[in-house]
C-alpha cells in the first residue's frame, strides 16, 4: 500500500534546497525507509556532499514508481513477467542472412513463447512494395522499436535495483506490445486487388491515440494468456464428468475472451489463421456481424 503523505514528502524534499547537512541526512533517512539498505544510508551520511547527486538520483526514482502507483514488490513482479518473455525473444534472433533482415527475428511457435505468440519476422514481405502505404511503414517503425528493445535490455543488464530497473522496464513492456501489435498487422495483412487502403485502420481516425494502444496490447494479451484454459475447458465439457461448476468458469471465461475480441474486431485487427480456428473451436465470435437497421426491419416487416 503508498501511503500519498510519504510520496508527497519525497517530493517536497527533492523541490526544496537539500544541500545543507540537515536537509540530507533528512533525505537519506528517506531514502532507508524506502530500501532499507543500512550500508547506503551510512555511506551517504559519512559523505553527504559527495553523495547528494546519488541521493537525489535514488529519491526521484522512487518517487517516479510512487505516482506511477508501484511498489517495490510491484515492479519486482513486472521484471520477472517482461524480461524472461524478451529475453527467449532476444535469443530467437537468428544472424542476418541479409540486410532488411538483421532487425527482426524469426517467427516461433507459441508453445516456445509461453503461450504467447511472438510477431516478429525475419526478412520483409515479398510483396513488401504492393502494401498500402500504411501498412509497408509498420516495418521501419517495427525496426526501430526493436533496436529500443534491445538496447533497452542491454542496459537493464547493468542495473539491479529495482528503483533503477523501473523506468527501463516501462519503455520494455510498452515498446514491446506495440511491436507485437503492429507485427501482427504487417504479417497478417491479405493483399487483395481492393487493398488501396488499410481495412484495419481505427474507425475513428488516422492513428491510434495511446488509450487504444493500450486497449488493444490489453486484449491481446488476455486472449493469449487464457486461450489455453479457455480450449481445456471446451475439451473438458465433451465429458460426461464435467460439473456445473466447470460450466459456469467456461461460460464467464469464453465471455471475457469475446469481450477482448470483440475489441480487436471494432479496430479491424486481423487474427491469424490459428487463433481464428482456435476462437472459432471455442465458440468465439471472430467476424463483425452487420448491423440491421430499424428501418430495414420495418420494411421487411410491412412486405
Amino acid at each position: 500500500m503508498i501511503d500519498p503523505k510519504f510520496t508527497e514528502q519525497i517530493a517536497k524534499w527533492l523541490q526544496s534546497d537539500h544541500t545543507s547537512p540537515e536537509a540530507i541526512a533528512a533525505g537519506a533517512m528517506l531514502l532507508l525507509q524506502l530500501n532499507r539498505d543500512q550500508a547506503m544510508y551510512q555511506r551517504i551520511m559519512r559523505r553527504k556532499e559527495r553523495e547528494l547527486a546519488f541521493l537525489e538520483y535514488k529519491l526521484r526514482r522512487f518517487l517516479q514508481m510512487r505516482q506511477d502507483g508501484q511498489t517495490i514488490k510491484d515492479v519486482v513482479k513486472l521484471d520477472s513477467e517482461i524480461t524472461p518473455h524478451i529475453q527467449a525473444v532476444i535469443n530467437a534472433e537468428p544472424i542476418p542472412v541479409e540486410e532488411k533482415a538483421e532487425l527482426l527475428p524469426v517467427p516461433q511457435p507459441p508453445e516456445k513463447d509461453g503461450g504467447n505468440e511472438m510477431y516478429i519476422r525475419k526478412g520483409i514481405r515479398p510483396d513488401h512494395d504492393r502494401l498500402p502505404e500504411k501498412i509497408q511503414a509498420l516495418w521501419p517503425k517495427n525496426a526501430e522499436r526493436w533496436k529500443k528493445i534491445k538496447q533497452t535490455f542491454e542496459t537493464l543488464k547493468t542495473l539491479t535495483e529495482p528503483c533503477d530497473r523501473y523506468e527501463h522496464l516501462k519503455v520494455l513492456k510498452e515498446t514491446w506490445y506495440k511491436y507485437k501489435d503492429d507485427m501482427a498487422r504487417y504479417d497478417d495483412f491479405r493483399l487483395t486487388a481492393d487493398t488501396a487502403t488499410v481495412p484495419d485502420a481505427p474507425a475513428s481516425g488516422e492513428t491510434l491515440t495511446p488509450e487504444q494502444e493500450k486497449e488493444l496490447a490489453n486484449a491481446d494479451s488476455y486472449i493469449s494468456k487464457n486461450m489455453p484454459q479457455l480450449l481445456q475447458l471446451v475439451a473438458a465439457a465433451k465429458e460426461e464428468q464435467f460439473n456445473e461448476e466447470q460450466k459456469k468458469q467456461l461460460e464467464s471465461l469464453r465471455s471475457r475472451v469475446q469481450q477482448r475480441v470483440d475489441v480487436l474486431l471494432k479496430y479491424g485487427r486481423t487474427l491469424t489463421d490459428e487463433r481464428r480456428e482456435q476462437l472459432l473451436s471455442a465458440d468465439i465470435k471472430v467476424t463483425v456481424e452487420p448491423e440491421t437497421s430499424q428501418e430495414n426491419e420495418q420494411g421487411q416487416e410491412s412486405e
